[in-house]
């Protein structure tokens, strides 16, 4: 066990884009900082439930979680390079606490700690999966989709239908229907599948789009179709397997590590970090900010957290230099 009593001026949690970013640029500005780049998951799910086996990824604008680590590796050796007043500690960190004298503590489960006077949260968000058989391994061979192909433009027309899987947040019948629509853009059958949800089945029925067919049918597993490379084996519970050209679903997504109710810190409605309007990328909390997935669930893209790794340092450092002139000051008054 050992405790690091000098302060950094910023803790950072978490490694990915968002982090490496807020970490290269405080330490460019000279603010001692400490980086944890290991990644916490979602304090109620268990690792099973959990995407554990990122499948590979080279989009940089799509929607959905980048997992790149040439990317991650390159970018951590760049700070070590140019930044000397970043330390990345390649730890996790379980717990973090606001001291009674305002400094801010991480601590890794062996009992290390690190303090720091301001807080970064960039911890990301992890995807849950639907508890159906098959669905880990058809995200890995990436056949479950959270775009359409980018090698079917707009209007394509495909010999089999491409499947919806309307569960968790596609279970919602707003969201349901405009998935349908947007997916109807690139192909011109679709097949929703309600994995048992009847209810919404019926009310999909009555509105659905044309040349669209709608299974409440509870799905037994998924399969990878080993004659192509997106295709999927759906198997319904009745028996029934259907071959689709690939198939459309949203991971739910959800704010990992425990640190927010750690420090008890406001949440948005859809469960991300809420952003006070007091100073860009604070949290609810004086002195702790946040910046990437852990505050946008939806709609996660490289460019978007790299934007706010960016914004987050830039109002950090804009504190630490406040506090460090107005100090000296008042000693020189």
């Amino acid at each position: 066990m050992e405790s690091f009593n000098t302060p950094a001026d910023a803790l950072i949690i978490g490694g990915g884009p968002a982090g490496l970013k807020a970490a290269w640029d405080l330490g460019r500005g000279h603010h001692r900082t400490i980086l944890f780049s290991a990644c916490s998951a979602p304090a109620d799910k268990s690792d099973e439930q959990l995407n554990k086996s990122p499948r590979p990824s080279s989009n940089f604008l799509l929607e959905g979680p980048f997992e790149n680590p040439s990317f991650f590796d390159l970018a951590r050796e760049e700070i070590q390079q140019q930044a000397s007043h970043v330390c990345i500690e390649r730890r996790r960190i379980i717990r973090v606490q606001r001291l009674a004298d305002g400094i801010f503590q991480a601590e890794d489960p062996d009992g290390n700690s690190w303090r720091g006077r301001l807080l970064i949260l960039a911890h990301g968000a992890a995807e849950v999966f639907p508890d159906i058989e098959g669905y880990d391994n058809c995200w890995r061979q990436q056949r479950i989709h959270t775009t359409p192909p980018t090698q079917q433009p707009p209007g394509h027309v495909s010999p089999r239908s491409v499947a919806v899987l309307a569960v968790g947040e596609l279970a919602e019948l707003t969201m349901a229907l405009r998935t349908i629509w947007r997916i109807r853009q690139y192909n011109s059958q679709v097949h929703v599948y309600t994995n048992g949800d009847h209810e919404l089945a019926q009310a999909l029925q009555t509105r659905k789009p044309p040349d669209t067919e709608i299974e409440g049918e509870n799905i037994l597993r998924l399969e990878p179709d080993v004659s192509t490379s997106l295709g999927v084996v759906i198997h319904l519970l009745d028996g029934t397997a259907i071959t689709e050209a690939f198939l459309y679903h949203c991971p739910t997504p959800q704010l990992c590590g425990p640190f927010a109710r750690q420090l008890d810190l406001e949440l948005a409605e859809s469960g991300a970090i809420h952003i006070s309007a007091r100073a860009p990328y604070m949290t609810s909390m004086d002195g702790v900010y946040a910046a990437g997935d852990c505050i946008s669930l939806d709609r996660r893209t490289l460019f978007k957290a790299l934007s706010m790794g960016e914004g987050v340092a830039a109002s950090v450092a804009a504190r630490l230099e406040q506090e460090q002139w107005q100090d000296l000051q008042s000693k020189i008054d």
